[in-house]
């Protein structure tokens, strides 16, 4: 080393210990604020994917690329493991259809993870879309500091674990209401951080799942068999995170004779007619090439169902059938081979985003039977995703149990009854949660069938030729909810009651023209041929239907959706069919034919029939007595939804969707005929309102057994009684009637259509309101009289329980004509009574006491009304 080079050495030692603060000092504002990726990831378990993630004890690292950053994607979340009762079910989506559409923004040492507005789009460079970005906002949802930068391509790093290990997902608002302790209000549970944490990570090419198990303690004590600690309630939750098409589709603009569900948008420029732009939902699919000489392309990409291997193996052909029948409903609409199944291949998993599924599942209390969500891009409608799930108990009880979950009278109220919050549900995809019970109670009654006409043993389950056809069904339904379309309960009106049985007819149109109907499974009476129990294809309202949604054409969509008019095309669904609001008595659930009152004649026929000698279709060698009473309350149920298709002919009209110039447009309400509501009315006293319409041989009364098995998970009772309560749930039954053909709506529609259409084409309020009285009176309604049986009792009290409460407390929106006649009403009755009870009677104890009772209760009424009148 030469002298020189020896001195500069020495003089930089020197400088380097003269000086140490001010060197750390200049060290340390150069120094980078962020920790070393190498050892920030140091030991991580590495997922690379839509989103490259390490994961170390504790942690979860998000790598963030600076194209990523402020740039649109998914996030949707599901329950992937609850509870099995009370709407905590493994598998549902808590995100149905409308995904959330967030970013991920830098804002200084901080990401922000936005959920960001896409109700509103407009173009960012007009005063429209000023003012949009000008009043909209999106929301900060979470927040996280940057860790690191990733070496190679400085992505940020950010640890997103307590993002994920929360309850980022809302699931507590289902939760508060599974721990509820008081009808129609939520209990409430608190989320407890210290018992949840992180189960998994999966990174796939287009998106990347995360699940996270949640716990959560419930403010009051609640009892679920199915967990095993109820004061800690486990709730896993599977996030999403998936990436957008490059380019949105094009959307297809909806139209309200057809049925899809809606991606809208509110759009607010000043040149058209509304605000709303409403898209369908559907899937991408695209002509490869033109149309060949019968109209028809082949796809770009087809449409791919993967059954997964969940799915016993004896049900999967089944539903291979199910999703591939809807071939014939794109060949509708142009397509070749849009759509197939396959088996869910070894490498894949169902939560890949490429992969749409059918997956099976359990539960301790059945939830929805199946069920067909789907994953949509927010932008355009585009369906991205679908994973249609299965409940095992579903298919379980139809093919042999008796069991029934729903009791009758809930199963006649649910065929109309549904709060606002449901039917909005429903309008987003969700199902009824008795479809499965409702399938297994068809179950029942098909078997009961099969053995009144010797083609089953008593011990025997349901063939599996005929599980397979009711499976084909399902499966058929799911997949149409998952290629967007709604429900149709209005399809069962295209069929004619004499082509119920017609299996050519069925092949063609189908026993019901949707399979997005909730139907009954068609049982022929005796003496006629068995047509099909369930629709063997898709039927000639989801050709319709499907060729408007997926026409490569918008000119030839507009065209089609003015064929609604056209006989196969019918339309109505959940709020058209349920709720205050439904009028039309040819849209309903669980009904046949064009001519449900006729329909329902003869399906109540045939279960009084096989009431008669019910324990000869049940008992067996070392049988529980018991099986008798749970197939009686099922088929119960049953009748009770035959009977029940009488209702909305009272007051009823018939709806139409057609628009004008329609070919063959119909008015937007046609009256139901006076004879047409009279004739109900009969059908609904004899059906219904008679001793004899639910009455039972005494000789099978008697074989009326109890359950006494006494665990958890079974109900060895009937409210408290050992026995069955016969009395009390036909009273039930028959005031729930009363009250659906009394509804005040059903008044004040009668009121309008006296208007609408003329006195003489409606039953007015005072002719119905007599007739009922008349049909519920009648042992006393002309002298001398006669003793009054122990079931007609019971329903002229709840009669006069309705009376009673029109006139001193009537229900909201009760038109004040139907208050004034229902006095009238209890007038009339009033003076009957005091007619029969004058000297000399000869009525039994019971009733006389009854008819006394009756009397006097009028009289206090009708006092108590004028008090509150004065």
């Amino acid at each position: 080393m030469s002298r020189s080079l020896v001195s500069l050495a020495a003089l930089t030692v020197l400088v380097g210990t003269a000086v140490p603060a001010a060197y750390a000092q200049d060290k340390d504002e150069n120094k980078s604020p962020y920790k070393p990726f190498a050892e920030l990831t140091k030991d991580a378990v590495v997922r690379e994917g839509f989103f490259d993630t390490y994961e170390k004890p504790g942690h979860l690292y998000l790598a963030i690329p600076a194209d990523r950053l402020n740039t649109e994607f998914l996030l949707y979340s599901e329950i992937a493991r609850g509870i099995g009762a009370d709407g905590l079910f493994g598998g549902t989506m808590l995100d149905i259809f409308e995904g959330k559409l967030v970013a991920l923004e830098r804002h200084g040492e901080q990401i922000f993870f936005v959920q960001l507005p896409h109700r509103f789009p407009a173009d960012p460079s007009t005063p429209i879309g000023k003012a949009v970005d000008l009043t909209f906002g999106s929301s900060v949802v979470e927040t996280a500091k940057i860790e690191s930068l990733r070496d190679g391509d400085s992505a940020v790093v950010i640890d997103i674990h307590d993002w994920v290990v929360s309850d980022l997902s809302d699931v507590s608002q289902r939760v508060n209401r599974a721990v509820s302790t008081t009808p129609g209000r939520p209990g409430r549970a608190t989320f407890d951080k210290g018992r949840s944490y992180l189960e998994s990570v999966t990174a796939f090419p287009e998106n990347l799942n995360i699940q996270a198990k949640l716990t959560f303690k419930p403010g009051e004590p609640v009892n679920f068999s199915s967990v095993p600690d109820s004061r800690y309630i486990p709730v896993s939750i599977h996030y999403t995170l998936a990436k957008l098409p490059d380019e949105p589709m094009t959307p297809r603009e909806a139209d309200d004779r057809t049925g899809y569900f809606l991606t809208v948008h509110k759009q607010f420029a000043d040149d058209e007619k509304t605000f709303f732009k409403r898209y369908v939902n559907r899937w991408r699919l695209e002509c490869d090439g033109p149309p060949d000489a019968q109209g028809l392309c082949d796809p770009k990409e087809q449409i791919v169902y993967y059954i997964d291997n969940t799915v016993p193996e004896v049900y999967r052909p089944a539903m291979m059938a199910g999703v591939e029948a809807w071939g014939a409903a794109f060949e509708a609409a142009g397509f070749r081979d849009a759509i197939r199944a396959e088996m869910l291949p070894a490498d894949a998993a169902p939560g890949d985003i490429r992969y749409a599924t059918l997956r099976w599942n359990v539960s301790d209390q059945p939830g929805y039977g199946a069920i067909g969500p789907s994953v949509v891009d927010p932008r355009s409608g585009e369906i991205l995703d679908a994973d249609i799930l299965f409940e095992a108990s579903m298919l379980l009880g139809f093919k042999r149990a008796w069991h029934s979950f729903v009791s009758p009278t809930a199963a006649l109220t649910e065929m109309f009854e549904a709060t606002p919050e449901e039917l909005q549900a429903l309008s987003h995809g969700g199902e009824m949660a008795t479809l499965g019970p409702e399938l297994s109670a068809q179950g029942a009654l098909l078997r009961a069938a099969l053995m009144t006409r010797g083609e089953i043993d008593p011990d025997e389950p349901v063939p599996m030729e005929y599980v397979n056809e009711a499976l084909t069904w399902v499966t058929m339904h799911e997949v149409g909810h998952s290629l967007g379309l709604r429900h149709n309960f209005r399809s069962s009106a295209d069929t004619p009651l004499d082509k119920l049985y017609d299996r050519d007819w069925a092949a063609e149109r189908g026993v019901f023209s949707s399979v997005m109907e909730y139907p009954t499974t068609n049982i022929s009476p005796a003496g006629m041929p068995q047509g099909h129990f369930y629709n063997p294809g898709v039927g000639s309202s989801d050709k319709w239907v499907i060729a408007y949604g997926y026409t490569p054409s918008p000119e030839r969509a507009a065209e089609i959706a003015r064929e609604a008019a056209m006989p196969g095309h019918a339309y109505g669904t959940d709020e058209d069919a349920r709720g205050p609001g439904a009028l039309d008595p040819t849209v309903n659930v669980y009904d046949l034919s064009d001519d449900p009152m006729g329909w329902g004649k003869q399906r109540a026929d045939i279960i009084r029939g096989i009431w008669q000698t019910l324990p000869e279709y049940v008992l067996t060698d070392d049988l529980s007595y018991a099986e008798v009473t749970e197939a009686y309350q099922t088929l119960l149920s049953q009748y009770v939804r035959a009977v029940a298709t009488g209702i909305k002919y009272i007051g009823g009209q018939y709806q139409h969707r057609d628009h004008m110039g329609d070919p063959g447009a119909r008015p937007p309400f046609v009256a139901v005929s006076k004879a047409k509501q009279q004739e109900a009315l009969a059908f609904l006293t004899e059906y219904a309102l008679t001793e004899r319409a639910f009455a039972l041989p005494p000789e099978v009364f008697r074989q009326f057994g109890a359950d006494r098995w006494s665990h958890w998970g079974n109900n060895n009772t009937f409210n408290g009684r050992i026995d069955y309560p016969l009395h009390e749930v036909v009273a039930r039954l028959q005031g729930s009637l009363l009250n659906q053909i009394t509804h005040p709506w059903v008044l004040a529609r009668i009121r309008d259509a006296e208007t609408k259409f003329g006195p003489a084409q409606v039953l007015t309020i005072p002719e119905l309101m007599d007739g009922v009285s008349h049909a519920v009176w009648s042992e006393v309604w002309a002298a001398p009289g006669r003793n009054v049986p122990s079931t007609r009792r019971d329903l002229q009290r709840a009669h006069l329980d309705r009376l009673i409460e029109y006139v001193t407390d009537a229900p909201e929106r009760t038109p004040a004509d139907a208050r004034s006649v229902a006095r009238l009403q209890l007038q009339d009755l009033r003076d009957r009574l005091a007619r029969r009870l004058a000297p000399p009677f000869s009525f039994d104890a019971y009733t006389l006491a009854h008819l006394t009772e009756s009397r006097e209760r009028i009289e206090r009424a009708l006092e108590a009304g004028l008090d509150i009148e004065n």
